[in-house]
């Protein structure tokens, strides 16, 4: 349960379930406050035990070999289920400050942890627009409750907030470009402004849109 829930005692067949405020799942950690501390402290020692387990190799190869074996074993094991992310800027930074010790010692020049994640997120929420309606993933991703008001102050940080930024500032450097006047290409542009639901189904507007995530732009 979250903190938005009325704690209750739940019991099923006489037994009664244990109430946690964290949970793993998936090889993720859950907690009842909505946070990912635990979950990116744990995602630092999978980076760091993915990191000592090829560290002779690692040290002993060429750079070019050295910068694929870190992007094929330690970065996967430190974004791990992030597509699904709510993430805080101390949480990335947490993970940018591991990730650059790892890449110092190996002698690379680390990658921006920052666009790491939000190009996953963006890849999944691609998929997630295009999928049927009677998907759990399409249902809780645009679901909207009802009769429940936003908090007072600044408002928490929602899931889909970085994908709608990520659209704006595509907007706006394809525009810098000269791209919004090009026939077809121009409506799936602008179609970025409705719900990002919706501009996930052109599958072309969104692969340049992650591109766009890739190159650093």
């Amino acid at each position: 349960m979250n903190k938005y829930v009325t704690r209750s005692d739940i019991d099923i067949l006489n037994t009664r379930i244990e109430i946690s405020q964290k949970v793993k799942y998936l090889g993720r950690t859950f907690a009842d406050d909505g946070s990912l501390t635990e979950e990116v402290a744990r995602r630092i020692r999978a980076g760091w035990a993915a990191f000592n387990a090829i560290r002779r190799e690692l040290l002993q190869s060429p750079q070019k070999t050295r910068i694929r074996l870190l992007t094929t074993t330690v970065i996967p094991a430190m974004t791990y289920g992030c597509e699904t992310w709510t993430s805080k800027e101390a949480d990335t930074k947490r993970l940018q400050r591991a990730v650059s010790n790892m890449f110092e010692i190996a002698g690379c020049d680390p990658p921006d942890m920052e666009k790491q994640v939000l190009r996953r997120k963006l890849k999944w929420a691609g998929h997630v627009s295009r999928m049927k309606y009677d998907r759990w993933a399409k249902i809780v991703s645009e679901w909207d409750p009802r009769g429940s008001a936003r908090p007072r102050g600044r408002p928490p940080k929602r899931w889909a907030d970085d994908i709608k930024d990520s659209i704006k500032i595509f907007i706006h450097n394809e525009a810098l470009r000269g791209n919004l006047g090009h026939g077809r290409r121009r409506i799936g542009i602008l179609e970025a402004r409705r719900a990002w639901s919706t501009v996930g189904r052109d599958r072309v507007t969104w692969r340049s849109l992650v591109r766009s995530i890739q190159d650093g732009n």
